[in-house]
């Protein structure tokens, strides 16, 4: 087996072999190019240190590698079904953790399902350690919205106010700051009174995803987010509302349940592993 750089390959090529990497995953990912052009902006990924694992001149799996100052996240790692057993990702792995090392990197962070046990014992016998649990929350049928006044605000001023009140590390680096700030097509950002701030994308007839929620920490406890939440319902009359599997377990569960939001089955485990 070999590695080559992910950058030598287009961007089709490469969603398509993320769209084989993960066939038969707990939530199998169907990507495209002009999907995965969008988390390359959005999550900081860098295709020249990326990597593409390769048997025969078959391509059998890649690793999508992010970095942001001297810490790095494998942001997806999928090997092709008839290559798993044939150890390709830890091979893939091992050259991924090197080259880290090697730019000098002091942590590296990932995120994947708590089912998929396979994937967890790799990382695990290559030195990463659960940082946190990840949860989501479903509403299929969010209260009547009220017509509390929302103004809508670039996505970018979102990021800007969580990166005021955020403290260090206090969310996986899909909802980071810089993350947000880099917002893909469908996201939108609105804002009650500037006390409180809501942040969506995945907008489709039927649904919408709340990807960022934050109340100055001025105006906590006084029900702002709520009434937020309520004005983005009347927005967005007749849609299921979600909250993806990237939020700590321990972050305002009362608050989500609430609102009659139900936790997904589904949870993630955040790992990192000290690069130093």
């Amino acid at each position: 087996m070999e590695i080559r750089s992910a950058a030598l390959y287009p961007l089709s090529g490469l969603a398509e072999l993320f769209t084989a990497g993960f066939a038969g995953y707990v939530i199998p990912m169907k990507m495209s190019a002009d999907a995965l052009a969008e988390r390359v902006a959005n999550e900081d990924i860098d295709l020249a240190l990326s990597r593409v694992v390769v048997r025969g001149g078959e391509e059998l799996g890649l690793a999508l590698i992010a970095r942001r100052g001297r810490e790095s996240r494998l942001a997806a790692m999928g090997i092709r079904a008839e290559a798993r057993s044939a150890g390709a990702g830890r091979f893939l792995l091992a050259h991924v953790l090197r080259d880290a090392r090697q730019r000098g990197e002091r942590r590296m962070r990932l995120e994947l399902f708590e089912s998929n046990a396979p994937a967890r014992a790799l990382y695990e016998g290559s030195g990463f350690t659960i940082v946190r649990r990840l949860v989501g929350y479903d509403c299929a049928k969010p209260a009547a919205g009220v017509a509390f006044k929302l103004d809508e605000i670039d996505p970018a001023e979102f990021s800007r106010q969580l990166g005021l009140f955020l403290p260090p590390a206090a969310l996986p680096w899909q909802l980071e700051p810089a993350t947000l700030s880099a917002p893909p097509k469908s996201a939108r950002s609105f804002t009650l009174e500037q006390k409180a701030f809501v942040y969506v994308s995945g907008l489709t007839e039927t649904a919408v995803a709340i990807r960022g929620l934050l109340t100055v920490p001025p105006e906590r406890g006084k029900g702002h987010a709520r009434k937020l939440l309520r004005g983005l319902a009347a927005i967005f009359p007749d849609r299921a509302f979600s909250v993806p599997t990237l939020i700590p377990e321990d972050l305002a569960p009362r608050f989500f349940t609430a609102l009659g939001f139900i936790r997904s089955d589904l949870a993630q485990i955040e790992m990192s592993l000290d690069l130093a």
